[in-house]
């Protein structure tokens, strides 16, 4: 069984630097362009969720306009701080927002990923995306000279939801910004961006996060004893953001109905299963709902490693204990990627309404 605990304001340069390491190919490439004076203006973080996209784009804010680079168990110079604490009058973090006063709702989710940089859900059910108007944010923002440091960094998190009027403004700063602009465009499904934004932006991919940097970070951020970090990391799959959220109450409670949608599925009721799907959507939030839907479809993949062979004897008790152990033998006969497409058709069904 999982623990649960508070969440609690982390070191935000303190865990991108652990990330860093953990995605060394990555920091060795972003290292080799700002040595080499041949940082691109307009880059493009790309990586499934949970692989430290969000974290190494504050880190890379953080090494063009420190004062001084951070070493292991030095003290951080006044600029990192400020970056630190996403307050740097040079950095500009952008989040999607319901439509409406961005003036307002932007520094409401700023101000809570101070708190816990890695939450989420602050406007529940409400639609959310970067609309023109932030877009004219942003064209401001880079247009203005760096006030305290060397660049003007504006980090765009969530860009696939940037609106397509919002994408057709942005793409002359993206394609001819100014020499001290930094753009980081940060997603984990760049095909739901233009064609001319993804052409003016160098992609930088992301690995996914091997399960030891996982569960490092729960233990050294979350206070997660060793054993059960490494067993948390194991169900997270490299997600660093799932990894936290497996520590969660609230999160046991998404793991436990979605459990119950795949109970739904291998009863032979698959046919009731968007319908149950909406049902608990109205429970939770959009977000909350897509990582319901995507627990049920973790607990597949778990089915079809059992029938490889591969499962470890702790998780398959988890399954038993998820489900049963009589469907989880009954699952060996079924057609489990038949299952997945169901689970990600209802996904996407909660995606578009």
């Amino acid at each position: 069984m999982c623990i649960s605990v508070g969440r609690k304001a982390v070191d935000i340069l303190a865990a991108a630097g652990m990330i860093a390491e953990a995605q060394e190919r990555v920091t060795a490439r972003l290292g080799g362009m700002i040595r080499s004076e041949r940082l691109p203006p307009s880059l493009l973080f790309v990586g499934t969720e949970g692989s430290g996209k969000e974290l190494l784009a504050v880190e890379l804010a953080a090494r063009l306009n420190c004062e001084s680079p951070r070493g292991r168990g030095e003290k951080l110079c006044s600029s990192c701080l400020k970056v630190q604490r996403l307050e740097h009058p040079d950095l500009h973090p952008i989040y999607p927002i319901p439509y409406g006063d961005w003036e307002k709702a932007m520094p409401v989710v700023i101000e809570s990923r101070r708190g816990d940089f890695f939450g989420h859900g602050e406007f529940g059910n409400r639609p959310r995306s970067i609309g023109i108007n932030i877009a004219r944010r942003i064209i401001e923002a880079v247009s203005r000279q760096p006030y305290e440091g060397k660049h003007t960094v504006v980090i765009l998190n969530e860009a696939h939801m940037i609106t397509i009027e919002a994408q057709n403004a942005i793409l002359r700063i993206l394609e001819e910004p100014p020499r001290f602009a930094v753009i980081v465009l940060v997603t984990e499904f760049p095909e739901r961006l233009l064609p001319t934004i993804l052409s003016r932006c160098r992609e930088v991919r992301f690995d996914i996060l091997p399960a030891e940097a996982v569960a490092d970070f729960l233990s050294a951020f979350y206070s997660v004893e060793k054993g059960e970090a490494q067993r948390l990391a194991l169900l997270s799959e490299g997600n660093l953001r799932r990894g936290i959220r497996l520590i969660e109450e609230r999160f046991q409670g998404i793991r436990s109905d979605a459990a119950s949608i795949l109970k739904l599925v291998i009863d032979g009721k698959a046919g009731e299963l968007l319908s149950e799907s909406e049902a608990l959507a109205n429970r939770y939030t959009r977000d909350e709902a897509e990582e319901l839907l995507e627990e049920s479809a973790i607990m597949l993949r778990l089915l079809m490693r059992r029938r490889a062979g591969s499962l470890s004897d702790w998780e398959m008790k988890m399954l038993e204990e998820a489900i049963g152990g009589k469907r989880v033998e009954s699952a060996g006969e079924r057609e489990i990627p038949a299952d997945l497409r169901r689970i990600y058709r209802a996904a996407g069904s909660l995606r578009r309404h």
